[in-house]
């Protein structure tokens, strides 16, 4: 059972919490977390991954890559896939 003075403080701290504590959003690019699978499907109202790998099967360059995933996704969807794309992450 706490008492008065037990150590516990009740205040803010006077010091800004440190780089990356107790953070409740990452913005993309900034997080090493993988999206789960079915992710870019379900944001971009697919059924399912299959179909984002489809379009982009035997394409290498990025740019066309990017064309295509916006004609599919849309314009943020597919800008944050590459993003992700980009750091090294494959589904």
């Amino acid at each position: 059972m706490a008492q008065s003075n037990d150590g516990i403080g009740y205040q803010n701290w006077p010091y800004p919490r440190q780089a990356g504590e107790d953070r409740r959003h990452f913005p993309l690019g900034t997080s090493t977390a993988k999206p789960a699978v079915g992710y870019w499907a379900a944001r971009a109202g697919l059924s399912n991954d299959y179909q984002i790998e489809e379009a982009i099967a035997g394409l290498s360059n990025p740019d066309v890559i990017q064309a295509t995933l916006i004609e599919l996704l849309g314009y943020n969807c597919a800008h944050d896939y590459m993003t992700c794309y980009k750091m090294g992450w494959k589904w």
